[in-house]
């Protein structure tokens, strides 16, 4: 599962200074430039500070030309909403006219801001097969054509599964709904963004995290040397998003620094390989990989999964 986004972006952007973001292999943590301080928002110019936020409501400086008027911001939640009000407050024929002229996912018909095209780079857009990209584009035209505005969602916030499947959905909203949608992920999208640009009082959560918990009850340790791997379920397929091995605590972080996508995955605890490797005399165990499914819904919140096993049997819990 990835995370795509209609004319949406990551916030791997662009750093006051115009440092671009890394983009990092699956299951990595982001590499982020260096966060701006609360304080140091609260002292820019407004030129700087229309650099720095003009973008984050696409190619609306008038939004973050409003916000500055609102300094000092007291927390970075309240900094955040001071932009949002810029779409937020807009009569809604106006708010229509904003998503219209948004691209469409995987579509290139308006240009993307910096922070759009990074985020469905790392979505892995340019990575689905030709059914697939013709799916989005009839998912795309459907759309348009009964909203006439593009389809909004925050991808970092969701799977390519999840992203198609509400594309599906939202389809049989009304246009006053799906106006309300647009303006709700919006939210998310922006929220996500000021969060990893600046620190501070009030910052607003914005990652989320899976670990996992391996105790070996032949010995009534805990398991180091554990591989777990997440896989996110697309379609009939599969594909490793992250992969972490346990350490002397049992514990394995296998996802972390970043939202964990709405979405069906599957984890793999390799518990054959870590018995071959660590039972006197060697055996051969019962179990190869055990897979564990699970859907995933809030992008934001910790998820642990502990399991106890032997070379022949294995309990787990969420």
């Amino acid at each position: 599962m990835m995370h795509l986004l209609s004319g949406r972006r990551d916030f791997l952007r662009l750093s006051l200074a115009g440092v671009a973001a890394a983009l990092l292999p699956a299951g990595s943590a982001l590499a982020q430039p260096a966060k701006l301080t609360l304080d140091d928002v609260n002292r820019m110019t407004l030129d700087a500070f229309v650099a720095a936020f003009g973008d984050v409501i696409e190619f609306t400086p008038a939004a973050a030309k409003n916000a500055y008027a609102k300094r000092p911001f007291a927390t970075v939640t309240a900094l955040h909403e001071a932009l949002f009000d810029g779409l937020r407050l807009l009569p809604p024929a106006e708010q229509h006219a904003f998503f219209k002229r948004l691209s469409d996912i995987g579509e290139n018909a308006v240009p993307f801001t910096a922070a759009s095209t990074s985020e469905q780079a790392k979505a892995g857009i340019s990575s689905l097969g030709a059914a697939d990209l013709a799916r989005l584009h009839e998912l795309n035209k459907a759309y348009r054509a009964k909203f006439d505005m593009s389809y909004t969602i925050c991808v970092r916030r969701n799977t390519v599964q999840q992203i198609f499947d509400e594309a599906e959905r939202r389809l049989h909203n009304d246009k006053t709904a799906e106006l309300a949608k647009a303006i709700y992920e919006e939210h998310l999208i922006t929220r996500l963004r000021i969060g990893e640009q600046v620190s501070g009082p009030g910052a607003p959560k914005i990652y989320g995290d899976v670990t996992a918990h391996v105790l070996n009850a032949m010995v009534g340790k805990p398991a180091n040397g554990v591989s777990v791997a997440l896989y996110e379920i697309f379609g009939d397929g599969s594909h490793k998003v992250s992969e972490a091995v346990t350490n002397v605590d049992g514990r394995a972080d296998v996802l972390k620094g970043q939202p964990v996508p709405i979405g069906r995955y599957e984890l793999r605890f390799a518990i054959g390989d870590y018995f071959r490797k660590n039972t006197t005399p060697p055996i051969e165990p019962f179990f190869g990989e055990v897979p564990m499914r699970l859907f995933i819904s809030k992008p934001e919140e910790s998820y642990h999964v502990p399991m106890i096993t032997t070379p022949f049997n294995y309990s787990t819990h969420g």
